[in-house]
């Protein structure tokens, strides 16, 4: 599955396949760009199949309803709406197009990396574990980048030994995805990959 979400500020593509030999993806996403912003969760629900599905699909809902709230009320409302599921990684990424800033949080092995055109990178840490509705801290960033930045945010599903170097070869975001798909052939995990470009 190809999903793209554009607008003058952004141009961004998510790729997704589930784990070899289900027909149910155990990772959820949500992207939207408005004319201030820019938002993405990415959610690797634990184990695979329908209840992987059903602790990460409803931290995308959740985020597709509020996402106009701040990326930390975000984070700690994902970890309520998990209380009493099976409990799952989740990422948030908030860009302010007016601003040049974004706002980043993470727990559990999602990574994120951002480059900018001058070659140097953001690489935010995540906090360990996953979100379950147990109480949990949270690491929420935020940082400053130049247009013509290039990002990706990926579950650990893809196993990628040279994110850096590709997102210095200053291609398109359609470049980069295709460059991906060579990691995408040997699926242990559900996979979930999106890049994008900052104009």
């Amino acid at each position: 599955m190809i999903v793209r979400e554009s607008n003058s500020f952004v141009h961004t593509l998510v790729y997704q396949l589930p784990k070899e030999g289900k027909t149910c993806c155990g990772d959820s996403f949500f992207i939207k760009a408005t004319e201030d912003y820019f938002i993405c969760a990415l959610a690797d629900g634990l184990g695979s199949g329908e209840r992987a599905n059903d602790s990460s699909s409803a931290i995308s809902a959740l985020v597709e309803r509020k996402h106009n709230e701040d990326v930390d009320v975000l984070i700690d409302l994902c970890n309520q709406e998990l209380k009493d599921k099976r409990g799952a990684t989740v990422s948030i990424l908030k860009i302010d197009f007016k601003n040049n800033q974004f706002t980043y949080s993470s727990v559990g092995n999602i990574r994120f990396i951002l480059c900018s055109p001058t070659g140097s990178f953001i690489y935010p840490l995540p906090i360990l574990g996953y979100l379950s509705g147990k109480p949990q801290k949270y690491r929420t960033q935020t940082y400053s980048y130049d247009k013509g930045s290039k990002f990706i945010i990926h579950t650990d599903g893809l196993v990628l030994p040279g994110a850096k170097a590709l997102l210095i070869k200053g291609r398109s975001v359609e470049e980069l995805s295709q460059s991906l798909e060579a990691y995408t052939k040997t699926r242990n995990d559900d996979l979930t990959y999106i890049v994008g470009q900052l104009f």
